[in-house]
């Protein structure tokens, strides 16, 4: 069985690690020298730097500490809310994995930098720490997302006649594999800037 067929049935299977399923991909990509995929795979497995995928958007509410009422909603105007009701997660696939089973629901994301320093100068309260609140679906859906691009773009390798034997490719596989724009240019999505933030499991 070629190992692009082999790729879509583990990406089938729940019960294959999502960092299984990566390590694959990320073998396949490299033999048939597609570095686009390759990248999107490493920075999967290692954490975004710069940007990140449109997907890893999580949704949520920033929450406030009060020291004597533990962490409260914060009341915003329209816009800002809008702004950050959504919050771009960089971290490694693996530590998404470990908090989402190590969360009994509530996922807490501590925010750092910018947006701190901007809610205490410009919120009329004295100046705390913030909080994003999610739900550990939101980091699930991250995860069922990545296991659907290594599906999706494992079926367009076999249609496009690229299945390998065994391991390895033939050379017409991977010139196939890089003169084909849907191919080699599959990783097309909108990217955020990385959020300084550090997540964490909820109380």
């Amino acid at each position: 069985m070629g190992i692009v067929i082999e790729l879509q049935r583990e990406a089938l299977d729940e019960k294959i690690s999502i960092e299984s399923l990566m390590r694959k991909a990320y073998l396949v990509a490299r033999k048939l020298n597609l570095k686009e995929f390759e990248e999107w795979i490493s920075q999967e497995q290692n954490g975004y730097k710069q940007e990140v995928p449109e997907y890893r958007n999580i949704a949520g509410e920033i929450k406030a500490w009060n020291p004597y009422h533990g962490w409260i909603p914060m009341v915003l105007s329209a816009d800002i809310s809008d702004l950050v009701s959504k919050m771009p997660i960089p971290t490694s696939i693996s530590e998404l994995q470990d908090v989402y089973n190590s969360s009994e629901g509530t996922v807490c994301l501590s925010v750092n930098g910018t947006l701190t320093e901007w809610f205490n100068s410009n919120m009329d309260f004295i100046p705390t720490k913030y909080q994003f609140f999610s739900t550990k679906s939101e980091l699930y859906r991250i995860m069922s997302t990545v296991r659907n691009k290594i599906l999706d773009w494992a079926l367009l390798l076999e249609e496009n006649g690229i299945v390998g034997e065994g391991m390895t490719f033939t050379d017409i596989e991977k010139k196939i594999a890089h003169n084909t724009q849907v191919i080699n240019n599959y990783i097309n999505n909108f990217y955020a800037e990385v959020s300084d933030i550090d997540m964490q499991q909820g109380q």
